[in-house]
């Protein structure tokens, strides 16, 4: 009979061995330094562009279906009166984290690996914990804060060159004077397409700073599958502005978008509506621009 001592240590060893087994059998521990390797290669074939993290509840939520945000307010000039200002229509909050806002003509091709912009054009996401209030307005200045609010009168909600809102692509950020696509766009980071919010050619845009077409255009943004997913067809009948807004002027919206002034469906927007397909020339002023009024709702908008 062996002693009592060796037996226990022969069972000891016996189910540590065990534990051995069933750790790696099941895979409940990490892989060994070489399983990693090949772990990490493997995804590295079958993902095309790195997963933006979510960052909290709600942060991955579908733009509203109710009453999504709208561009409300574009300054194109001077570079330290430069804006963009959102409107929230809705009755309730919204958060912004997965909400980006461009002048980029090619920003829905963001969900592949190696989105770039030029120098003076931008990509923006929103920071972790933004929101627009319920019928309220954000806006977001070009230039630092401390010029911005220097020349407006007024602080902005964010700032491009303040570093306040996180610079997706691009670097100096500022608007073409004569005009250019502005687009709030959502994406949850992971799919293969983006929605469009709202689209607006601010100004006069030349044939450089065109809105293009993404109809039919296959994108394999960093979801499990190895394949691309198609965009809808965009109708493309957006007008630009029949004149751009002089220098300390800003455009404004006049109306809220409607039934009566958006959109065809089958697009690239929020429920399928196409983005593209806006009577601006309805929703927006065309000549007789005024001063910006950053940080006020405007009265037609109001409920």
């Amino acid at each position: 009979m062996l002693p009592r001592l060796l037996v226990v240590s022969v069972l000891f060893l016996a189910a540590a061995a065990c534990a051995s087994g069933r750790y790696q059998a099941e895979g409940d521990d990490q892989p060994d330094p070489v399983d990693a390797a090949a772990t990490q290669t493997d995804a590295a074939a079958t993902v095309d562009a790195p997963v933006v993290p979510v960052d909290g509840p709600g942060a991955d939520a579908p733009p509203s279906t109710v009453a999504p945000l709208q561009l409300s307010e574009v300054v194109l000039a001077p570079n330290n009166l430069e804006l963009i200002e959102l409107v929230n229509p809705g009755s309730a909050p919204v958060s912004l984290r997965n909400y980006y806002l461009t002048d980029v003509p090619t920003y829905f091709r963001l969900p592949a690996a190696g989105q770039t912009a030029d120098v003076s054009d931008f990509i923006v996401r929103f920071p972790v914990g933004a929101t627009i209030p319920a019928r309220g307005v954000i806006t977001i200045a070009l230039d630092t804060t401390a010029t911005f609010t220097a020349a407006a009168g007024v602080a902005p909600t964010y700032s491009i060159a303040s570093g306040t809102i996180e610079l997706v692509a691009g670097s100096s950020a500022t608007l073409t004077n004569t005009g250019e696509p502005v687009v709030l766009f959502f994406w949850d980071g992971a799919s293969d397409r983006v929605t469009d919010v709202d689209v607006m050619l601010a100004g006069a845009p030349t044939a450089a700073n065109a809105l293009v077409n993404k109809s039919g255009l296959s994108v394999d943004g960093p979801d499990a599958g190895a394949s691309g997913t198609a965009y809808a067809v965009d109708a493309m009948t957006i007008a630009a502005q029949s004149s751009t807004p002089g220098s300390g002027l800003s455009t404004k919206r006049v109306a809220l978008e409607s039934a009566s002034t958006e959109h065809q469906t089958g697009g690239n927007g929020v429920l399928g509506q196409d983005e593209t397909s806006e009577q601006t020339t309805t929703t927006w002023d065309t000549s007789g621009f005024t001063t910006p009024t950053p940080g006020m709702v405007p009265a037609v908008l109001t409920p």
